[in-house]
């Protein structure tokens, strides 16, 4: 019979061991992910967050919550793609219709059907208008 090295052994008996059980989510990413936006006329606002996606618009009378779907990519951005809720961020500068502020995203959210435009992402103050 054979030596085996001790290190083939241990490889094949790793092999066989039964992975471990875990309740995180498949998307530990997901987890972790914040992302705010938020746009005018009507107030609404979006958070990607815990592995969800929150929309609150018509300034609080629509609400909706649905699981975080992986990110598709899209044209210079991503897109969020559920049966009743669509966001599309681009990677382009944006300025807060009413007040100037300037963002690191454009955001368009289409929530059953309705249609909304907005800044989302990170602050950025020297856009300022």
């Amino acid at each position: 019979m054979p030596a085996w090295p001790a290190w083939i052994m241990a490889a094949a008996a790793a092999g066989c061991a039964y992975p471990a059980i875990s309740n995180k989510p498949a998307n530990a990413r997901a987890e972790r992910e914040l992302y705010q936006a938020r746009g005018n006329e009507p107030g609404w606002s979006l958070t990607i967050h815990y592995g969800r996606i929150d929309y609150e618009g018509a300034y609080g009378d629509k609400a909706l919550s649905v699981v975080r779907p992986e990110p598709r990519p899209s044209f210079n951005g991503r897109r969020y793609v559920t049966p009743r809720l669509v966001v599309d961020v681009t990677y382009s500068r944006c300025n807060d219709a009413m007040s100037g502020k300037g963002y690191e995203h454009r955001v368009m959210v289409t929530a059953d059907g309705e249609t909304v435009t907005g800044c989302g992402g990170a602050r950025r103050p020297q856009w300022d208008l």
